[in-house]
């Protein structure tokens, strides 16, 4: 099923095949809050490839450096002080926000290109594996142009987006896809996505699995009953619908008897500071926690103390929809039972009424409903969890992905 059309390129029993992993984003150190699944997607690849991510440099990190095994390679792309689009999760909005970050994102563009070409010289990779289709496999595939390496694209969800709403983009995806073969898609609703908007069909090659997270840390953790707490874990953005998480938890609150739940709001986004007004103007300030962004540690221990779990997303009015939602991973290997809307790649995790709650998205009645059907009813509760935790075990079992992955990359490996 999933087969990559490289070349073997395995020269000795002594050496393994190297992958450059080419991506805008990756965690800084260990622990970062930012794309932890892309280190989690790295490390995995270490049992049978030499990894090298190049990414960019951003101020107080090092050109170079080791993180668990992956080796880093990082690039300028303008003075230290000045290296203000990556990291932040928002790179797409910024290019749009002002022509100063439209220049900065061009000339990022052109150093990227050849801090690409550079390092594909030096390293004489087996496999370029490029992350979000626009810009990494823009990138990649501009700077291997000459070249007969595979090239490996993942594609998470923003960059879909982008690609569906604006026609050059959709030109510019047609040509990355005439150089690359080997596609990754976080889930159907993306795969689909592609189809329609670029003319793409359907490949029995294609790489169908969410990003990843650390499993064994989620499956262990020790939790503690009876705090009544709900949960959500995300950006602050629109598409999220944290929103109609605040209306729906009012609903919840109007009713005597769940006076004493609270709901903990974690991540932080260009919304936080209007959702706060919006809790205030509830009366709800008293019973929700604002916890801005955790580091990896302490979110393990935040799903800990949960018992319901909710991701609200919607489609925005642009079009922007919820690629996957690790996060609905999480909390699922966390035993924690799970709220999700039926919007773009969740109903794919979610199975109404066997590994969680699907509801319809931006319906606040519904979801507080949802919520109360949980608390009110231990043993739906109980039989969600228990499907959900099993069926990730399986799933997503590190010898589970480690197959898949072994299987997409295909020749470039040494069998």
């Amino acid at each position: 099923m999933l087969c990559s059309k490289g070349r073997n390129m395995a020269t000795s029993t002594k050496r393994k095949p190297v992958i450059v992993m080419n991506t805008h984003v990756y965690p800084r150190y260990e622990g970062d809050h930012v794309a932890p699944f892309m280190h989690e997607f790295a490390k995995m690849c270490l049992s049978f490839a030499r990894v090298i991510v190049h990414c960019p440099h951003a101020p107080g990190l090092s050109m170079s450096e080791n993180l668990g095994g992956v080796e880093i390679r990082r690039f300028r792309y303008t003075t230290v002080s000045k290296q203000t689009l990556a990291y932040r999760g928002d790179m797409h909005k910024q290019v749009f926000s002002s022509p100063f970050k439209a220049l900065l994102f061009l000339k990022f563009l052109w150093k990227w290109r050849k801090a690409t070409k550079k390092l594909i010289q030096q390293v004489q990779p087996d496999a370029i594996h490029a992350h979000w289709l626009i810009p990494g496999g823009y990138i990649s595939s501009k700077a291997m142009k000459r070249s007969t390496i595979p090239l490996f694209i993942s594609m998470h969800g923003t960059d879909v987006f982008l690609v569906q709403k604006r026609k050059p983009a959709q030109r510019i995806a047609r040509k990355i896809f005439q150089k690359s073969q080997n596609n990754h898609f976080v889930s159907v609703a993306l795969q689909e996505s592609i189809e329609s908007s670029c003319q793409r069909s359907k490949d029995s090659s294609d790489l169908i699995l969410p990003m990843f997270f650390d499993f064994e840390r989620f499956s262990n953790i020790v939790r503690k009953g009876n705090t009544k707490k709900i949960l959500f874990v995300g950006r602050l953005l629109s598409v999220k619908g944290v929103d109609v998480l605040i209306d729906a938890f009012s609903n919840l609150k109007s009713t005597q008897n769940y006076d004493d739940w609270t709901l903990e709001i974690v991540g932080d986004g260009p919304l936080r500071e209007d959702l706060q007004e919006l809790t205030n103007s509830r009366n709800l300030s008293e019973h929700v926690t604002f916890h801005g962004t955790l580091d990896r540690e302490e979110l393990v221990g935040i799903y800990g103390e949960c018992e319901i779990f909710v991701l609200p997303s919607r489609t925005t009015k642009s079009g922007e929809k919820e690629g996957l939602g690790v996060v609905l991973l999480e909390a699922m290997m966390s035993k924690i039972p799970v709220i999700g809307t039926n919007c773009g790649g969740i109903p794919e995790i979610i199975e109404h009424l066997e590994t969680g709650l699907l509801i319809e998205q931006n319906d606040a009645n519904a979801l507080s409903q949802a919520i109360q059907d949980l608390i009110e009813n231990d043993e739906l509760r109980t039989q969600l969890v228990e499907k959900a935790h099993s069926q990730m075990r399986e799933k997503y079992s590190k010898e589970a992905i480690e197959l898949l992955l072994r299987q997409w990359y295909g020749g470039v490996l040494d069998d």
